[in-house]
């Protein structure tokens, strides 16, 4: 892995191999489980492991020793694996501001959110997802269906608030649960269908964003 060449090769083959449902084997050949979704951009595996499936580890692809079409191999012990990867990567969202050119030619100041995340390549802090404040608030209505990255519907939008750019989520009649998702993991506002799209698994913003946040 310390070798270039190695790792570009590696990250070659996870491009070539990649895909749903692959079973996933420790440093010792026990099982682990099977991909369940994995993110490139980000560079983690999401396995589904014990009963059912219903723990999942959240793998970072630098962890990954070999993969073939077939099967991948990690670089440690399944315990190790269960002790330090049962969490989503921490997802932060960063504010920026910049000027861009106007359909007039005209320089427009442009706020955007960005969500940010620890890569799972190299450790280091990475861009995910980046949205444009302005064209996302103009965009959104209470009510709207909010489905996951996997299309799973998470509820619906009770009310969204601008100044501090979150989305509050509800599902449920008698005794709701509450989500408080930052705009910078919506991917897509249909205003047609009513819907909003996230670039993040149902379990990872059940995990993250069930209380609002200390800042907010």
């Amino acid at each position: 892995m310390s070798n270039p060449m190695n790792q570009q090769t590696l990250v070659e083959n996870i491009d070539l191999y990649l895909a749903d449902g692959m079973p996933v084997y420790d440093m010792n050949g026990d099982k682990v489980g099977d991909v369940k979704m994995y993110s490139t951009t980000a560079g983690y595996l999401m396995v589904g492991h014990g009963a059912f499936d219903h723990d999942d580890l959240y793998v970072p692809f630098r962890r990954i020793r070999s993969i073939d079409s077939h099967d991948i191999f990690l670089s440690e012990p399944k315990d190790t694996l269960i002790s330090n990867y049962t969490q989503p990567p921490k997802i932060s969202t960063l504010s920026e501001e910049r000027l861009v050119v106007g359909p007039d030619g005209a320089l427009n100041s442009q706020k955007r959110d960005v969500q940010m995340v620890q890569s799972g390549y190299d450790g280091l802090p990475a861009r995910t997802n980046s949205v444009d404040i302005d064209t996302i608030t103009d965009r959104l209505a209470v009510g709207m269906v909010v489905y996951d990255v996997n299309g799973e519907r998470l509820g619906d939008i009770s009310q969204y608030d601008i100044p501090r750019r979150l989305l509050v989520v509800e599902k449920g009649i008698f005794n709701p649960r509450v989500l408080f998702v930052p705009f910078s993991a919506i991917a897509s506002v249909n205003r047609e269908e009513l819907s909003v799209y996230l670039t993040l698994p149902r379990d990872a913003i059940v995990k993250e964003h069930a209380m609002l946040p200390a800042d907010a």
